[in-house]
C-alpha cells in the first residue's frame, strides 16, 4: 500500500463514495435495473472499479483543495459511464467465457467437483507440507487440487491452457504411482533425491553438509557410470534405479521422463498426448492455432481417466498405510460408482467422435492403461 493510500483523508471518502454511487446508478440505468437490486458481488466489483479510477485521477494532488477542484458533476458522469461500460464488458467477457466451456452443473464437472473435493477433505488433515514427515499425503493433496483446477480451467472455456497443464498432472500421477507402488524403501530414496535436489539449488545453508551431500552424489553416480554432466538428471531420476519397473542394464531405459519416469509406471500409452502437451506449454504453433473443442475434449477425457485412476493409487496407499481417512465411506462409494460411470461415458464419447483423427494404437494405449 503506497503512502498516499494510507493518509486518506474525510475528502476522500465522500469524493470515492460519489463516484462509487454514481457509477453503481449509471451501470444499473444500463442494465435496466434499480440500483437496490445490484448484487453484492456487483457493488463489490464497481467499488474496486471506482478506486482504481480514483486513486489514477487524485494521483498528482497533494492537498485535498486539489482533489475537489478535479471533481465536478460532469467528471462523476464522465468516469461513473466509463466504470460501468468496462463493468458490463467485464461482465460479457465472464459470462461468454463459461457458456463456451464445459458446464459447471453439467455431469462430468459436478462429477469430478463431487469427487476431488471430497478426496482433498479426506487428504488435507493428514498433509504437513513437509515430505520427511507427509510426503504421500502432500502429494496427494497438491495432485487432486490441481485435477479440481483444471476442471475449473474447462469451465472457463481455457482448453488448450488446461490441457497443457495436464502434463504436470500426468508427470506427477508417474511418481504417486511408483511410491505407491514401492512403499516406504522407494518413498525414502525419493526423499534423499529431495534432498539432492535443495542441494544442487543452494538451498541448504550449512556448507560442509551441501559438500557432504555433493559428495554421496558424485558416489552414486560412479556406481551406475554416470558422469558430472549426469548430475541433474540423477538429482531428478536417480531414484528411479530403485524401483522394481525400472530396467538398469535395458538400454532402452533411460533417466529421463519418457523412457524412465513413464516407461516405469507403466503409462507409455500416454506418450502422444504428452508430448502434444509439451509442445502446447511451449507456445508452439498448436498453442496459438488450436482447436478449442478438440482440446476441451481431449483434456476432458483425459482429466476423467487420471482422476479414476488416482483414486486406485490413493485408496491403495490408505489401505497400505491403515488408515481410515473417509470421511464417509457410503457417500465414497456413490462418488466412485458415478465417477466410475461418467468417465465410461467421457471415453466412448471422445473416441466416438474422433475416430477418424486417432491412430488405432492411440485407442488401444489409452485403454489398456485405465
Amino acid at each position: 500500500m503506497s503512502d498516499q493510500e494510507l493518509a486518506h483523508t474525510q475528502i476522500d471518502v465522500d469524493l470515492l463514495r460519489q463516484l462509487i454511487s454514481t457509477s453503481m446508478f449509471l451501470f444499473a440505468q444500463k442494465m435496466k435495473l434499480e440500483q437496490k437490486a445490484l448484487s453484492p458481488y456487483a457493488q463489490s466489483d464497481i467499488a474496486n472499479s471506482a478506486r482504481i479510477v480514483y486513486s489514477y485521477l487524485i494521483k498528482d494532488c497533494k492537498t485535498d483543495a486539489e482533489k475537489k477542484r478535479v471533481f465536478s458533476d460532469e467528471v462523476f458522469i464522465y468516469y461513473g459511464t466509463i466504470i460501468a461500460d468496462s463493468y458490463k464488458n467485464l461482465l460479457d467477457f465472464r459470462y461468454a467465457s463459461a457458456a463456451k466451456g464445459i458446464r459447471v452443473y453439467s455431469e462430468l464437472s459436478f462429477t469430478l467437483e463431487s469427487t476431488l473435493t471430497y478426496l482433498i477433505r479426506c487428504i488435507q488433515p493428514y498433509s504437513q507440507l513437509n515430505p520427511a514427515v507427509s510426503l504421500l499425503p502432500d502429494l496427494f493433496l497438491k495432485f487432486f487440487s490441481q485435477a479440481l483446477g483444471l476442471m475449473k480451467m474447462l469451465n472457463l472455456d481455457l482448453s488448450s491452457e488446461a490441457y497443457s497443464n495436464w502434463r504436470t498432472l500426468h508427470e506427477a500421477e508417474c511418481v504417486i504411482k511408483l511410491l505407491v507402488e514401492g512403499g516406504k524403501d522407494l518413498q525414502s530414496v525419493y526423499l534423499t533425491h529431495l534432498i539432492y535436489n535443495n542441494a544442487f539449488r543452494h538451498a541448504i545453508a550449512d556448507e560442509k553438509e551441501a559438500d557432504r551431500i555433493f559428495a554421496e552424489i558424485k558416489e552414486k553416480m560412479s556406481q551406475h557410470g554416470l558422469k558430472s554432466k549426469d548430475m541433474k538428471k540423477f538429482i531428478e531420476y536417480g531414484w528411479l534405479y530403485s524401483c522394481k519397473t525400472y530396467h538398469e542394464n535395458d538400454v532402452s531405459y533411460k533417466l529421463n521422463f519418457r523412457n524412465g519416469l513413464q516407461k516405469a509406471a507403466g503409462l507409455g500409452g500416454y506418450n502422444e498426448w504428452y508430448e502434444m502437451a509439451s509442445e502446447m506449454a511451449h507456445s508452439s504453433p498448436i498453442f496459438f492455432y488450436s482447436n478449442n473443442d478438440f482440446f476441451q475434449d481431449l483434456t476432458a477425457v483425459n482429466l476423467s481417466d487420471i482422476t479414476m485412476r488416482s483414486v486406485q493409487y490413493f485408496d491403495k496407499w490408505v489401505k497400505d498405510e491403515g488408515l481410515k481417512v473417509e470421511t464417509n465411506p457410503v457417500y465414497k462409494q456413490i462418488l466412485l460408482n458415478n465417477l466410475e460411470a461418467e468417465v465410461k461415458k467421457e471415453d466412448e464419447s471422445f473416441y466416438t467422435k474422433y475416430k477418424d483423427y486417432l491412430t488405432e494404437d492411440e485407442g488401444e494405449d489409452s485403454g489398456e492403461d485405465e
